[in-house]
């Protein structure tokens, strides 16, 4: 009889948004399946906070960040609703407060994937499509804009209408390396 294999670290996952939640689902249910199922980590999505009667985090996706303050509260929320729990956070590396966000979050023990720069930037990189980068733009909200627009002008949709065959042709002529070490925290989880 096959025995339960029990878990030694658990994290509850948070995603900027769809796009990023897609991307971190793609990268461990289906392109790592075998690696991570393997492994003694677990992640979940079931984080939900509502104040006020508003939705500020549903299934783990903070619907996006803007300034330290923004995250700041949704943080505050979590670490208290969420006590004694790993946070991992899986967000774009875009916005001029990425390293004081960064700082919050580590300071606790918890764990951030930053994505450089954000979710469309990479994956035009990582499929060959040469994106500009952010020293290109006067500002990093340019910059995001661009990101968008040439992810649709080059893949045909929007990156958080992206599902799992999507993200193959992305990833088919990557080395498997290559992708560890784009996303290198949410890899060093499985030693």
């Amino acid at each position: 009889m096959d025995e339960k294999k029990g878990f030694n670290v658990y994290y509850l996952l948070l995603s900027e948004g769809t796009t990023e939640f897609n991307l971190f689902a793609y990268l461990t249910k289906n392109k790592f399946r075998a690696l991570f199922g393997a492994s003694s980590v677990q992640f979940s999505n079931r984080v939900e906070i509502i104040k006020d009667g508003n939705q500020i985090v549903s299934q783990g996706k903070l619907d996006g960040v803007s300034t330290i303050a923004h995250f700041t509260s949704k943080h505050i929320l979590i670490k208290a609703k969420y006590a004694g729990q790993r946070l991992f956070y899986f967000l774009d590396k875009d916005i001029d407060d990425s390293s004081a966000i960064g700082t919050l979050i580590t300071q606790d023990g918890d764990l951030v994937q930053f994505i450089e720069y954000n979710s469309e930037h990479v994956m035009l990189r990582l499929a060959g499509k040469n994106p500009k980068d952010p020293s290109d733009f006067g500002n990093l909200s340019d910059f995001r804009t661009y990101c968008k627009k040439e992810c649709v002008k080059q893949f045909g949709k929007n990156a958080h209408k992206f599902k799992d065959t999507d993200f193959d042709s992305v990833f088919k002529n990557i080395d498997d390396n290559n992708i560890r070490a784009t996303f290198a925290e949410l890899f060093s989880t499985l030693s």
